[in-house]
C-alpha cells in the first residue's frame, strides 16, 4: 500500500512504524489514540501557514444543533459556535453528490451533470482540478477521511487518485455503520485497498482522522477533509448510549439524536487532538452539513423552522448548520448573516491561506473571506442551486423556487420570496413583483446545464430497514452479497 506524500517524509524507522499502524491496526470505538503534549521547541517547527480541517456531515438539518434551539445535545458544536463564527445563512445543494462536487471544485455541479446521487460508473471529470490539488500547490499535505460519493466504478475515480495524498473511508452514498456494506458490497478502504475491521464507522473515522493529525509532517501545513457519514440513514443504535438525550422523544428522533450527539463528540475529539498537537490556534476549522435533514428519518423537527428538507430547494433542504473558527485570526462569538454557498469555500479558503482565488478555472463561487474576517459586505453574484427537479435561484434578498415534491402526485410549484424578510417561505410575491420574477426566471434558465449523470433506480437504503409494522429496525446489519467495491472497480 502506498503511504503517500505527507507520510513519506518521516525517517525510515518512523515510517515503518507508521506504516504498520495505518495498515495493521483495527481500531474500535474504545480505541484511544495517544496525543502528545507539544513543547515550545516542537511548536517552533510548526508551519506558519494555517492548517485547514473541513468537517462535512451528512443529512443534518438546521434545527439539529443546540445553538439553533434543538433539543438534541451538541455541546461541542455549541462551544464552537461561541468561540468561532456562526454561518447563519450557510447554503448547500439539496443532495449529497452535488454539494461535494461544488465544495471540491468551486464550480457549479450542474455543469458536470451532477444533479443527484452520482451514477456508479460516473465521476467528476478527471481533468477538473479539485481542492486538494490547489492546496498541494501551496505546499499542503492532504487527506480525506470518510465519505467520497463522487465516483466508485473505476479506480481512477478514487480520492487518492484525484489529488488526495491519503484516503481512508468509503466511496458510496452511505454505509452500514457496523458491517461497512453499501448496496451489498463491502465499502471500506485505505488508499485503494479494502480494509476489514470491526467497529462503528464514526468511531473508526475519528480514530483515523486523529492519526492523520498526529502523524502529519509538522513543518508542512495540513488540509484534512473529514467527511462523516452520520447522521445519514441507516438509523442504527450506537454501541453505547451518550446519556445526553433523555429529553428527546422515543423512536426515530431519539436514535437520530444519539447519532448526532455521537458525531458532536467526534468533532470534540478532533478539536482536542488539534489542541494537544499545538496547532489548534492556527487551524481554520469549518463545520457544515451537506444538505438538509431527511424528515422521514428524523421527524419534521430536523429542519426547524424552515419548510422542506433533503432533496428540495426550499430552505429546509439547502440552509444548514455552518461554523468556522480560526483562533489566531477570527474573533470569537461572531455571526455571519451574509449568504455563503458551498462553492464559495474553495476561493474563500485559498484567499485565507494566501493562495490565489483567481487560479480557479471557471469558478461559480466567490471568496467570502472579507465578510468572514472583517465583516465586509460582499456583493453576491446571482446563484442557482439545484438537484433532481428542484432549483433555487438567488439574487439576494430574492429567491425564486421551482420545486416538485417527490412522489407520483408531486405538482410543480414556482414561487418568489424575499428570503431575508420571509425565511419560512410563506408569502409568494411573484404576482406582486413581476419584474423581479422575470429577471430571476431568466437567471434560472441560464444556469449551467449538462446531461445528468445521476444514478437511476434502486439505491434507497429504506428498503433494507422497513419492518412489517411500518417502522424502522435499528438493529438490522447489512450483509455482503457481491464483490467488495474496491475489487469490483475497473482498472
Amino acid at each position: 500500500m502506498a503511504i503517500r506524500n505527507f507520510l513519506k517524509v518521516w525517517s525510515s524507522p518512523l515510517l515503518i512504524l507508521l506504516g504498520f499502524t495505518l495498515t495493521s491496526c483495527s481500531p474500535t470505538s474504545e480505541t484511544e489514540i495517544e496525543t502528545k503534549t507539544v513543547t515550545e521547541a516542537q511548536a517552533s517547527k510548526q508551519t506558519d501557514k494555517p492548517n485547514v480541517v473541513f468537517i462535512l456531515v451528512d443529512d443534518m438539518g438546521f434545527g439539529d444543533v443546540g445553538y439553533n434551539g434543538s433539543e438534541i445535545a451538541t455541546p461541542n458544536l455549541d462551544k464552537m459556535a461561541q468561540s468561532g463564527t456562526v454561518l447563519d445563512r450557510n447554503y448547500v445543494y439539496p443532495i449529497c453528490s452535488p454539494t461535494r462536487a461544488a465544495l471540491l471544485t468551486g464550480r457549479s455541479p450542474l455543469e458536470f451533470g451532477i444533479d443527484a446521487p452520482i451514477n456508479d460508473n460516473a465521476s467528476l471529470p478527471p481533468e477538473t482540478k479539485i481542492m486538494p490539488e490547489y492546496f498541494s500547490d501551496l505546499g499542503y499535505q492532504t487527506a480525506l477521511v470518510g465519505k467520497w460519493h463522487l465516483g466508485l466504478g473505476q479506480k481512477s475515480f478514487f480520492p487518492h487518485n484525484r489529488g488526495f495524498d491519503y484516503f481512508y473511508g468509503f466511496l458510496g452514498g452511505w454505509v452500514d455503520f457496523y458491517t461497512h456494506v453499501y448496496e451489498g458490497g463491502h465499502d471500506w478502504q485505505r488508499n485503494g485497498e479494502s480494509v476489514r475491521e470491526e467497529g462503528y464507522a464514526m468511531h473508526l473515522l475519528t480514530a483515523d482522522a486523529k492519526r492523520v493529525i498526529t502523524s502529519r509532517q509538522a513543518d508542512k501545513p495540513l488540509f484534512l477533509y473529514l467527511s462523516y457519514n452520520a447522521p445519514h440513514f441507516p438509523l442504527q443504535i450506537l454501541p453505547n448510549e451518550t446519556g445526553l438525550n433523555s429529553n428527546v422523544e422515543a423512536g426515530d428522533r431519539y436514535v437520530y439524536a444519539e447519532m448526532v450527539t455521537d458525531m458532536d463528540a467526534a468533532v470534540g475529539e478532533v478539536i482536542e487532538t488539534l489542541k494537544a498537537e499545538g496547532i489548534y490556534e492556527n487551524t481554520i476549522l469549518i463545520f457544515s452539513s451537506d444538505n438538509g435533514g431527511a424528515p422521514i428519518f428524523a421527524t419534521k423537527k430536523t429542519n426547524t423552522p424552515f419548510r422542506g428538507g433533503k432533496s428540495t430547494a426550499l430552505e429546509g433542504g439547502i440552509r444548514v448548520p455552518g461554523l468556522i473558527s480560526w483562533p489566531e485570526k477570527l474573533e470569537s462569538g461572531q455571526k455571519l448573516d451574509q449568504m455563503i454557498v458551498v462553492h464559495d469555500w474553495l476561493p474563500t479558503l485559498l484567499e485565507a491561506v494566501g493562495g490565489n482565488p483567481q487560479s480557479i478555472d471557471k469558478p461559480y463561487g466567490q471568496s467570502m473571506w472579507p465578510a468572514i474576517q472583517k465583516g465586509d459586505i460582499v456583493e453576491r453574484k446571482p446563484t442557482v442551486i439545484g438537484a433532481l427537479k428542484d432549483t433555487a435561484t438567488f439574487d439576494w434578498p430574492w429567491k425564486l423556487t421551482d420545486v416538485t415534491p417527490r412522489g407520483p402526485n408531486g405538482k410543480n410549484t414556482i414561487a418568489l420570496y424575499n428570503i431575508e424578510q420571509d425565511p419560512t417561505e410563506t408569502n409568494d410575491l411573484k404576482a406582486a413583483e413581476p419584474e423581479i420574477f422575470n429577471r430571476l426566471t431568466e437567471i434560472k434558465n441560464a444556469r449551467p446545464k449538462a446531461k445528468s449523470i445521476r444514478a437511476s433506480g434502486g439505491g434507497s437504503p429504506t428498503r433494507y430497514f422497513k419492518k412489517k409494522d411500518g417502522g424502522w429496525d435499528y438493529d438490522v446489519r447489512l450483509e455482503e452479497n457481491r464483490a467488495p467495491w474496491v475489487e469490483a472497480a475497473k482498472e
